[in-house]
């Protein structure tokens, strides 16, 4: 029984930051008013708005939103993937 709550809090919690992903998404493409090489919320992306984001952005409408928003996205990925994450096959 123990099993079904714990995945069901995983689902629950991969599905929020699913729409955490597109709140993000929203909030820096809107009328792509922030200076990112890319509008999408892979990991890359949030990581580049995390370490780069202040410098062209602190003083857009949604910045701190979109900063919020990344960190909760960031810190769900750590912890899921505690060894990290590389693209190599």
């Amino acid at each position: 029984m123990k099993d079904k709550r714990t995945n069901s809090l995983m689902d629950s919690q991969f599905f929020e930051i699913l729409n955490k992903r597109s709140q993000f998404e929203q909030a820096v493409s809107y009328r792509k008013s922030f200076r990112l090489p890319t509008y999408e919320s892979d990991i890359e992306s949030i990581d580049y708005f995390l370490e780069h984001g202040h410098e062209n952005n602190r003083f857009r409408k949604r910045y701190d939103e979109a900063m919020d928003l990344a960190q909760d996205i960031s810190n769900y990925f750590k912890k899921i993937t505690p060894g990290g994450f590389t693209n190599e096959v």
